[in-house]
Formats: C-alpha cells, sequence, structure tokens
C-alpha cells in the first residue's frame, strides 16, 4: 500500500440547499494516476474544488497527514498544483510569459526560471507557440499551456512530495494530444507524482489510471484498479446505459465498448 499523500474524511457539501457532496471519505496513495469519473453534475469538479478549499464546513482535508488549514501559502503552491476546466486570462501575454507564471512560488532566478519555461515548453509540446500570444490559442493549445505552467510551479519540488490535480485536462485536446497528456501524466505518476484527474473518457481513464473513483448523485460509490471497476453490471448502473467490457486488444485494460 503506498503513503497517502491526500486524504479526504466525511467531506460534505451544499449550495442553495443542494446536497452536491455527501460524506465523502478517500485515500490517494503518493505516487499514482487517479481519476475521478461518473455521469454529468455527479460532483467530480466539486469535488476538485472542495479539496483545494482553504475551510471545510464539514469534514477535512488532509495533504501528507496535515491539514490543508495548517499549510502555509507558498510552501502548499511549491507542493501542490490545481488546473481548473477553464483559466480566465485575456491579456496578451505570450505563450512563454504564462508558463512562466508558474514560477511565482520558485526561488529561482530569472535563467533558472526560462530554462525551467523551456523544458516545459518542449515536454508538453508547445515549444513552437513560445512567442505566440496567448488569447489566439485555440482551446486545446490553451489547455496544454496552463499543463505546462502548472507542471513548472512543481519544477523544483520532489515529485514524490507534489500533487498535480486536474479538472478535464483533455476537453478541448484532439485524440493525439488527449493521448500524449495522459502519457505524460503517467509519466509523472511513475516518477513519483499524485496525480488526481477528472475524466469523461473511460477508455482513457481504463487504458492510464492506477485507480478509479466513480462518483453518482454527490456519492462516492464505487472504486478501485480499472479491472474491479470495470465490470458492465457495475458501470452501467453508474451510467444508467449499456456497456460491454472486453479485454484490450493491444493493451492490458479493459476496453469499455458503447
Amino acid at each position: 500500500m503506498p503513503n497517502i499523500a491526500l486524504n479526504v474524511r466525511d467531506l460534505s457539501y451544499s449550495l442553495n440547499g443542494r446536497q452536491l457532496l455527501n460524506r465523502i471519505n478517500i485515500s490517494f496513495g503518493a505516487g499514482q494516476l487517479h481519476v475521478l469519473l461518473g455521469p454529468n453534475g455527479a460532483g467530480k469538479s466539486t469535488l476538485l474544488k472542495q479539496i483545494m478549499s482553504s475551510s471545510h464546513l464539514s469534514g477535512q482535508v488532509d495533504f501528507w497527514a496535515t491539514p490543508k488549514t495548517a499549510w502555509q501559502g507558498e510552501t502548499f503552491a511549491k507542493q501542490v498544483a490545481f488546473l481548473p476546466q477553464s483559466s480566465g486570462l485575456t491579456f496578451a501575454f505570450t505563450v512563454r510569459e504564462v508558463v512562466e507564471m508558474g514560477a511565482t512560488p520558485l526561488q529561482a532566478s530569472q535563467a533558472q526560471i526560462a530554462a525551467l519555461a523551456d523544458e516545459q515548453l518542449q515536454q508538453w509540446d508547445i515549444i513552437h507557440l513560445a512567442n505566440r500570444p496567448y488569447p489566439i490559442l485555440s482551446g486545446g493549445e490553451k489547455q496544454r499551456v496552463h499543463m505546462a505552467r502548472i507542471s513548472l510551479q512543481l519544477a523544483q519540488t520532489d515529485p514524490t512530495h507534489a500533487i498535480m490535480l486536474l479538472d478535464e485536462p483533455t476537453s478541448a485536446l484532439d485524440i493525439t494530444h488527449q493521448h500524449y497528456t495522459l502519457q505524460r501524466c503517467r509519466a509523472l505518476a511513475d516518477r513519483g507524482m499524485t496525480v488526481i484527474l477528472v475524466l469523461h473518457d473511460l477508455n482513457l481513464a481504463s487504458r492510464y489510471a492506477d485507480r478509479l473513483y466513480f462518483l453518482k448523485q454527490g456519492e462516492m460509490v464505487l472504486t478501485g484498479t480499472p479491472w474491479q471497476c470495470f465490470n458492465s453490471e457495475q458501470v452501467e448502473s453508474i451510467y444508467q446505459y449499456p456497456l460491454t467490457v472486453i479485454q484490450h486488444p493491444e493493451h492490458t485494460c479493459p476496453l469499455i465498448v458503447t
């Protein structure tokens, strides 16, 4: 059993009288790729936002056994990065400048930051966009820029003490960059980083994740490895849609057929 990087205990959340999360209890092992799944409105994005919240009216969130409320801001920012579904940025910064914004919590010289930015621009396949104005990019290109930015944020931290939380990081990407992004996330987890992300594509989750977490109507209803979770009866009951699960012909993971 890996060390626990993030522990959520009895976390509930309501808004305008509607229960969005109901007593969520979950532990995320360090150095693994974790994927949150479930129908629209199940509570996936809300769970990530509440994990990152500075206060919790109900329940507790611990990062490396320390409550979120006990962390100092700069220390926390060096070890935990969060990318929401959309990042509002309208000023005409270049792509390089946006990526370098990830260096804000770091104690590094301008030369070191430039070198780290170059590395992330290469790793996220956006080096050719480095001098382009950010606002004119496509949605998928913007997503990759922000992936590079938060990767730079964690660049000077031992990956075994870093957590990356991503809300639908592949939503605007073409199929090539969907796999490219998840391969990068898989590589970060293999280096010891704890990666937690929201996905809608069951087959992407099956192929890349170590652990899956299914939410439905604000409750955690199924957790486990892809092979433990993906049997037709369980998944059908969550999505209310007929599915068939078979062995992938090329990879050692389940393949979900609709």
